[in-house]
């Protein structure tokens, strides 16, 4: 038996209805891990945070993991889960409404701003999901950063695009947000609820049969996003060698 907390950071800016889609507690930073931590101590269980996310919010991840250090250091056993969804499995669903857009005018993707680097990674996603959806119109946009969802439309309906479907490329659901109904969720809340199920399953296991709690990972989950890690032609001053000590593993 465990207690399965999901973490939320910017790629789920809708706790409360991710809350109810899964049917797990949703908490969004360090501090309101406490009570559950607490229950953890009480019922001697394992606590499983899973962070709420589709492996672009690293930052999210990595602080997580610095709760959750701190917690084991008193000795409650905690484990850092994966992902609640990965690249993979993000790039398939948006593949799914590209399809079921098929005689559209265009397709417009909405995501909630988290940083420029993951943002520049759903971009990827967005180009390998429209593999063969050539003959779509494609916008993306951001809340909180450019390009807008109003500029995003307004470029659309310039194009000439009048038959335009909305889908978001995160985990925030419709019904707390005031433009409820306007943009698709990603996922399903079944499937969601299911995400929640396979991540809990996969980190008690990791963490009873391989002895990987997560945290050592979630630790570093940041460490290779941002300029620091953009190796272009600029010099490198020997306080930050381009050889580092570890390997960085991506899993997309």
């Amino acid at each position: 038996m465990s207690i399965t907390v999901l973490y939320a950071g910017a790629e789920a800016s809708t706790p409360d209805a991710l809350a109810n889609a899964t049917g797990v507690p949703v908490v969004t930073g360090p501090r309101a891990l406490a009570p559950y931590l607490e229950q953890a101590r009480q019922q001697e269980e394992p606590l499983v945070v899973i962070p709420a996310g589709t492996d672009r919010d690293l930052t999210s991840v990595t602080q997580a993991a610095q709760a959750l250090q701190w917690a084991q250091r008193s000795g409650t056993e905690v484990i850092l889960g994966p992902s609640l969804v990965d690249a993979t499995r993000a790039i398939a669903e948006m593949r799914r409404h590209l399809r079921a857009a098929k005689g559209k005018d265009a397709v417009l993707i909405l995501a909630k701003m988290v940083d420029p680097f993951a943002d520049a990674e759903l971009l990827r996603r967005v180009r390998l999901a429209r593999q063969f959806s050539e003959d779509l119109e494609v916008e993306v946009a951001f809340e909180g950063s450019w390009p807008t969802l109003e500029k995003a439309r307004e470029r659309l309906r310039l194009l000439g695009a009048h038959d335009v479907v909305e889908f978001r490329a995160d985990l925030a659901l419709g019904e707390d947000r005031e433009d409820a109904g306007t943009a698709e969720p990603l996922f399903r809340a079944s499937a969601l609820a299911t995400a929640v199920e396979r991540a809990a399953h996969t980190a008690v296991h990791l963490a009873r049969d391989h002895h990987d709690d997560g945290i050592a990972v979630g630790l570093l989950a940041d460490h290779a996003a941002g300029f620091a890690h953009s190796h272009g032609d600029e010099d490198h001053s020997p306080s930050h060698p381009r050889s580092h000590g570890h390997s960085h593993s991506h899993h997309h």
